[in-house]
């Protein structure tokens, strides 16, 4: 027999306002750091063989992947000819990568990093534009509450407090339960969290295709699975079942996008 122990229902908000203080925040962060920041640029890629080494070399074993060994271009250039090209622009940037951050970096009317500074004060908006349509709307914040992500990995090991974040377009059956065991509860959480709203991402920059989806719920049932401790809960499923164990993103009828979620387990 299956027993249930919990059931959610968590919907995925279109974006997430930012809390006021949020970007000026993140700017302070970046600015006043600024020094240090290129004192660790400088420290890690400080010359040629470096910059070779470590930038130039991965990106252009990561650009062939995607350079067929057939494919000719329109101008009839082969693939051989396509990754060198590449690996010889990209190797040979070190000088002009270097003085365009120097440039920027540099003290500029008795401002250290002044160029720097005015870039990231000029990105605010933007960067809560970002924030607020991708990472925020899975997490949520402390000031305007908890979202899907950290709902879901709280209740997953049995924190009670995720009963108060349940938002009113959610919909909540049972309370949190533990599903792994009990010294594994802090990393299990974090891990599941991270999966949420990398998954969900990947999700939403697809349209929410069925395709991404599933892929997606295949990766929540794996990772569940092999989280869990098999005496407290049954394994995880892709796709949603009343007798069944899953973690799965979904689309309402509405156009709604959703973290449907059950836990339970099975006795004799």
């Amino acid at each position: 027999m299956f027993t249930k122990y919990f059931e959610l229902k968590l919907y995925v908000p279109p974006t997430w306002e930012v809390a006021g203080d949020m970007p000026d925040r993140w700017a302070e962060g970046l600015k006043n750091n600024a020094e240090r920041i290129n004192d660790r640029r400088v420290a890690k890629i400080g010359d040629d063989g470096t910059f070779i080494l470590k930038m130039a070399t991965p990106a252009t074993e990561g650009y062939a992947l995607y350079v067929p060994d057939d494919y000719v271009s329109k101008r009839g250039r082969s693939a051989g000819g396509i990754r060198g090209s590449h690996a010889e622009n990209i190797g040979s940037a070190f000088n002009k990568w270097n003085t365009n951050l120097n440039k920027v970096f540099q003290t500029v009317d008795g401002i250290v990093a002044k160029v720097f500074k005015e870039k990231v004060d000029n990105a605010k908006d933007r960067w809560a534009i970002k924030v607020g349509d991708k990472t925020l709307r899975f997490t949520g914040d402390h000031i305007r509450g908890r979202s899907v992500a950290p709902i879901a990995s709280f209740y997953l090991v049995g924190d009670r407090r995720a009963s108060g974040w349940i938002r009113e377009s959610d919909l909540a059956n049972g309370a949190p339960y533990n599903i792994t065991a009990p010294r594994e509860v802090n990393a299990v959480k974090a891990a599941i969290q991270q999966r949420l709203v990398q998954g969900g991402q990947l999700v939403s920059n697809q349209g929410m295709q069925q395709g991404a989806m599933d892929a997606e719920n295949a990766v929540n049932a794996s990772l569940l699975t092999k989280l869990r401790d098999p005496a407290r809960c049954d394994a995880f499923v892709r796709d949603p079942a009343v007798d069944k164990c899953f973690c799965s993103w979904k689309v309402d009828g509405s156009g709604l996008f959703y973290l449907h979620l059950q836990v339970g387990l099975t006795t004799p």
